[in-house]
């Protein structure tokens, strides 16, 4: 745990400890109504990553956790036995050092199905391959072309919203854990009728609310002196006196103030979905270790020059992630890693980002793996929100020749992903490309990313509504990937 680099890296988040907003009290949970007693994780790999560097391995063995070292399609130069990805040696000169667990000798796809030939939307501009429109689509399998605003709102329900109607349960039993804020926030709650922040889910932002400099500010210090006698920095403490005196000033001042409006944008969530929150938050303030921000013991990240571990910002979301499902064991999660996302203006970063991602992925199901109740339950799919252009920008060249790639013109590149599913409920060991998918208003005659999130909501029992929904909206939904179910 290097303090140092929490405190370098602090004030790049502080804006996003405004999402803790999210977690005020309003809706009272009802009587919990049982779901199927079975869990749905869904990773998205945001930023727009490629087949060429991914399955491809064009780079290099980008991935190995995921896919192995053996190009698993095929177009892109290379065959055989795949190195390491080729970092740019001046580049290699001037950055930390990945750090990151030996990959595992069996690639983990075998456990499970992957769709090497999934397509993100057509080429009628309903599905343009931008961040908040490709995972708005990731949590409603919905194509849509959302602003990149805080304030946006799909028109259907969210995956979130869809569980905890038909299943009464409350907040906490749906999580989104994000790498950044901003319009991501937009995604736990839509504007459809009968649906809304009444039904949405709890949004979490690690590297932005986990932090450190969250109980430095509170403390109200002015200065800090780290020093070998003196090394932890300030904490909240976890005081249940205190908090039973803030609830009662609570309770005083709701009595005597008007409900929030069921339709404000912000979103409140139960009294007893806050308290539970606001618990799992005192306890990582209240450590003095720093260790339940971010443990050296996760393994992924970067090193700094004193061979401290510094987490980049997909590790310290899977780090968290993985605190929520232990605690909480929720039914419904989404995960945005973003790392990759570099790529707009440093390749060699999109590279090493990809590694992280697939490390991170993987750290994650053996987390999943090693808890019974887990393990026995939880479906986890993953897949890239979308891809990136065929093209380069010209942005930072290396001594490669390679730079900067973007996203959103809709050609093959943005278009073509991939996406793999584990659990319980999957079919181990397929590798799948199939053609000849039909559907009125499918150009594609492919598997979509649609079609991923219909699979999933299929595990939870909930596709026959999803279907429902985007069927009265005019919207064409998703189908079930059979071939991967059991």
């Amino acid at each position: 745990m290097n303090r140092r680099g929490f405190l370098r890296g602090a004030l790049a988040g502080l804006g996003a400890a405004a999402a803790t907003s999210a977690l005020s009290p309003l809706i009272k949970v009802k009587n919990a109504r049982a779901g199927t007693g079975k869990r749905v994780v869904i990773v998205g790999i945001g930023g727009g990553l490629r087949l060429r560097e991914s399955l491809g391995m064009a780079e290099g063995a980008t991935m190995p956790n995921l896919f192995g070292r053996t190009p698993i399609v095929t177009g892109f130069g290379v065959s055989g036995v795949q190195p390491e990805p080729t970092i740019a040696p001046e580049y290699a000169q001037v950055v930390r050092p990945i750090a990151r667990p030996t990959p595992r000798a069996t690639p983990l796809h075998t456990q499970g199905t992957l769709i090497t030939n999934l397509r993100y939307g057509d080429n009628s501009g309903s599905a343009p391959p931008g961040h908040l429109q490709g995972h708005g689509c990731l949590l409603s399998g919905f194509y849509n072309q959302l602003e990149n605003r805080a304030d946006a709102r799909l028109p259907v329900p969210t995956i979130f919203e869809l569980h905890r109607q038909a299943t009464n349960m409350p907040a906490s039993d749906t999580w989104y854990i994000s790498q950044i804020g901003g319009f991501y926030r937009a995604l736990i709650a839509s504007g459809a009728p009968g649906y809304g922040n009444k039904f949405a889910g709890v949004y979490l932002q690690p590297p932005g609310v986990m932090q450190p400099l969250v109980p430095i500010i509170t403390s109200g210090k002015r200065t800090v002196n780290l020093t070998p006698q003196n090394p932890n920095l300030p904490t909240i403490p976890f005081d249940p006196t205190e908090d039973v005196a803030v609830d009662r000033m609570t309770r005083v001042l709701d009595g005597n103030t008007a409900e929030f409006s069921p339709l404000e944008a912000n979103v409140h969530l139960s009294s007893v979905d806050n308290a539970a929150i606001q618990a799992h938050l005192a306890e990582i303030y209240a450590d003095g270790s720093y260790d339940k921000f971010f443990s050296d013991s996760f393994g992924i990240g970067e090193l700094n020059d004193d061979n401290s571990l510094e987490g980049t910002p997909d590790a310290l979301t899977v780090f968290h992630a993985e605190r929520v499902l232990k605690k909480f064991k929720p039914s419904v999660m989404a995960i945005t890693l973003l790392d990759v996302d570099a790529c707009h203006s440093d390749f060699n970063g999109y590279l090493r980002g990809q590694q992280i991602a697939d490390a991170c992925v993987n750290h994650l199901w053996e987390f999943i793996q090693s808890d019974p109740d887990l393990a026995d339950t939880t479906t986890m799919i993953v897949l890239p929100e979308h891809g990136r252009h065929l093209f380069s920008n010209g942005n930072n060249p290396d001594s490669l020749g390679r730079s900067g790639i973007d996203h959103g013109q809709g050609d093959d590149g943005d278009r073509n992903v991939w996406m793999l599913a584990l659990g319980p409920d999957i079919k181990p060991n397929q590798v799948l490309a199939p053609t000849g998918i039909t559907q009125p208003g499918r150009t594609s005659n492919k598997y979509e990313t649609i079609d991923a999130v219909m699979t999933a909501m299929s595990v939870l029992g909930h596709d026959a509504k999803l279907t429902s929904e985007l069927d009265a909206f005019g919207a064409r939904p998703g189908l079930v990937i059979g071939e991967a179910l059991v």
